[in-house]
């Protein structure tokens, strides 16, 4: 499955935020077949080119002793979560542990002051958890502090990922790019 993001770049011309050139930018998956990392690597690549500085990670890679190394790296105050539901609405394998650290409730409610986050949820309404862990990212990110910049989105396997994906995407860029 290709996410060629193609329709993006025309007519949108390149005014770069100087607050984001600045401080670079998280893109986060959690994965089980491969979509979620796939389409996080896209908008990795689509920042990359437009120059802003990212990194790009699983969920779980985040993970430190105390924290989590988006907390801890200053620089770093957005973050794109890309992640897909596995099972009856548990986490991918590449975001397993994460999900267990964010959703414990001794965090502090501040945790993620500071931070600005957009997610993509990814699942199948075939199932009854639909998206659920996308939905849990977003609703956990909030409670800790961060400032959503996009709305969740939740893209159906179902029905089709690609309108959805575009959609976060477009979206995305417009933000960065403003």
């Amino acid at each position: 499955m290709s996410f060629s993001h193609l329709h993006f770049s025309r007519g949108i011309q390149p005014i770069l935020s100087i607050k984001y050139m600045q401080n670079e930018i998280y893109i986060l998956y959690g994965s089980q077949t491969g979509n979620a990392e796939e389409i996080s690597k896209e908008i990795y690549q689509l920042l990359g080119e437009k120059g802003f500085h990212c990194k790009h990670s699983s969920l779980n890679k985040t993970l430190l002793t105390d924290g989590f190394s988006f907390t801890t790296e200053r620089s770093y105050r957005a973050v794109i979560i890309v992640c897909s539901t596995t099972g009856n609405g548990d986490a991918p394998e590449s975001a397993n542990h994460f999900w267990r650290k964010i959703k414990n409730r001794a965090l502090p409610k501040h945790l993620f002051d500071g931070i600005q986050y957009a997610v993509l949820g990814l699942g199948d309404t075939n199932y009854d958890k639909f998206c659920q862990m996308g939905k849990g990212l977003d609703r956990r990110f909030e409670e800790l502090g961060g400032k959503r910049f996009i709305d969740l989105h939740c893209a159906d396997e179902a029905t089709g990922l690609e309108e959805t994906v575009n959609e976060f995407i477009d979206k995305v860029m417009k933000f960065f790019m403003k």
